[in-house]
């Protein structure tokens, strides 16, 4: 049978175990700090701008008019969606229709088709 001694003695160290390991936790929980909210702003601001001149450049001779657009994250890849209008000579587009530009992707409406696009934008824009 333990001793009085012996328990008083385990009794201790477990309670100096016990209050060692709260402080480490309270001393993690003290020196990390909460995720800090990701401001997308500029970075949309960019992607737009990018996908403004993805589309320029496909259509260098064209007219075109650029309605709302909109930036969709999945985790860390922005894609565009948005609306444009393109008016160019012996254009057979007829007003405004949608677009998504994603990193190595862009399809508009006007010249890939209501098909792929509306795939695409529900995949991603909706």
């Amino acid at each position: 049978m333990a001793t009085r001694k012996t328990l008083l003695i385990a009794s201790g160290v477990a309670a100096c175990l016990m209050l060692g390991a709260a402080s480490g936790l309270l001393l993690i929980r003290a020196t990390s700090s909460p995720p800090t909210p990701v401001d997308h702003r500029q970075d949309d601001e960019e992607a737009i701008s990018g996908a403004k001149i993805a589309i320029e450049n496909r259509f260098p001779e064209a007219q075109v008019d650029f309605g709302q657009s909109y930036v969709r994250w999945n985790q860390q890849v922005p894609s565009v969606c948005g609306r444009v209008d393109i008016v160019q000579e012996q254009d057979s587009f007829d007003g405004e229709g949608r677009y998504v530009s994603s990193p190595g992707q862009l399809l508009i409406e006007e010249a890939d088709g209501s098909d792929v696009l509306s795939q695409k934008w529900g995949d991603v824009c909706a």
